[in-house]
């Protein structure tokens, strides 16, 4: 078997592939009796049918095609591994050049990954400022725990920025009476009006007014409202109150910490201290692990070939259209919006991180030998399973029918090494 490579400017490598033709006719055969094993030739029992036969009902190029893909395969790998390729994308065969008795040819292409010439990535000192949690913070998290046990409570009083309302409401554009806003309009709906998600002003129209009033709410919808029939538009909003509710807070004591899970309050704020601490230690470890990649980053060469970042860019696009086709959302008409131009030099800048971030986490895992073991991948899959509230076993069978996903799990698990290597081997400085 005789391999040749070469590798031109655009970083595709061409192989000519030479096998022998003793080799080849031997897979040729041992495919040929297989087939001969399995089809049902009629006039033959099963296995029984004499080769030329089986031949014929099989026919010769797709004996010769299974050769090919086999003996490809298995070459194809080795040339890879001998010559370290670091290959892109699926190889393209160009060219096969096969009769039964001759040596077996074939020419094929693939893409590889550019060179990365990584600069230095450990024992780097890098600033931060540093997250710290603010003095109050334990106050203000038992505070949520109170609001997380607190009790509703209809009140007979005009409503306060403070309390929750239930109301009928129907939208205009415009004056009420004239064109109904789509989807505008709902039935004892509950709003919080101390955290109202609704336009600016809608809230506001609600404090001051008690049960069993009906009243008008002016509004105007912000100029970068989603919808454009709607973008900065006058509207008025028909409400009927029905009920105003008194939020009704417990008492920061043992007896709020027992329903909290805790033995006693200083359990409950002992608790609250050690989740702040692991929060703050997440942040800052985020922080870290942003500057030294954009350290690396910055002081990194890397030419990526327009091939590979068309590539990148339809995954992203194709990507995104999804998520947004899911929100029931026009992305032709968002990227309308947006602007053509405006969207295709986004996302292709977001391709080349992408791109180069993938490079510089393989580079580093391959010069620090940053193996994955077995108990990696099973930890990382017991954590997601933890997540989507599955057994991992049943995680694990989900993972499987899709090919990709074990691929996307080890270079998660790679880029978290990385990232770890990165945090333990420079010098952090906090600001």
């Amino acid at each position: 078997m005789t391999n040749t490579v070469k590798v031109d400017d655009k970083n595709i490598a061409t192989i000519d592939i030479v096998i022998d033709a003793a080799i080849a006719k031997e897979t040729y055969e041992k495919t040929l009796k297989s087939y001969g094993q399995n089809v049902n030739i009629a006039g033959f029992r099963k296995g029984k049918a004499p080769n030329n036969i089986v031949e014929k009902y099989v026919g010769t190029e797709r004996i010769k095609s299974e050769v090919i893909d086999r003996l490809f395969s298995v070459e194809f790998q080795k040339t890879i591994s001998d010559n370290k390729l670091n290959i892109a994308f699926h190889p393209n065969i160009e060219n096969v050049e096969f009769e039964v008795g001759s040596d077996l040819k074939i020419k094929a292409s693939v893409e590889l990954k550019p060179e990365v010439k990584i600069g230095k990535y450990k024992d780097v000192e890098i600033e931060y400022k540093e997250f710290k949690n603010p003095e109050n913070a334990i106050d203000k998290e038992l505070e949520m725990t109170q609001k997380r046990f607190s009790k509703f409570e209809k009140v007979d009083r005009p409503s306060t920025n403070k309390d929750t309302v239930v109301f009928d409401f129907e939208g205009y554009i415009g004056k009420v009476g004239e064109e109904k806003i789509e989807h505008g309009d709902a039935k004892n709906y509950s709003l919080d009006l101390s955290n109202s998600n609704f336009i600016p002003g809608f809230a506001e129209g609600l404090v001051g007014h008690s049960a069993g009033e009906e009243f008008v709410i002016d509004v105007k919808f912000p100029e970068d409202y989603h919808e454009d029939k709607l973008k900065g538009a006058p509207a008025q909003f028909k409400i009927n109150l029905h009920e105003v509710k008194e939020r009704i807070l417990p008492e920061i004591n043992d007896e709020l910490a027992k329903k909290a899970g805790k033995d006693n309050l200083e359990a409950l704020k002992d608790d609250i201290k050690k989740y702040l601490e692991t929060m703050a230690k997440n942040q800052n470890d985020r922080i870290k692990s942003d500057l030294i990649f954009e350290n690396v980053l910055n002081n990194t060469e890397i030419k990526i070939q327009d091939t590979m970042l068309d590539r990148e860019y339809q995954a992203i696009m194709e990507e995104t259209k999804r998520q947004v086709i899911q929100q029931g959302q026009d992305f032709n008409k968002l990227v309308e919006t947006e602007g053509k131009e405006n969207v295709e030099k986004r996302y292709r800048e977001e391709a080349e991180k992408r791109i180069k971030n993938s490079l510089i986490v393989e580079k580093i895992a391959n010069e620090e030998q940053l193996k994955i073991e077995q108990k990696d991948i099973m930890e990382h899959i017991n954590q997601m399973a933890a997540m989507y509230g599955m057994a991992p076993v049943q995680l694990f069978e989900e993972l499987r029918k899709n090919p990709n996903a074990f691929a996307a799990i080890s270079q998660q698990i790679t880029a978290n090494k990385v990232n770890e290597f990165l945090l333990n081997n420079n010098k952090f400085i906090a600001k």
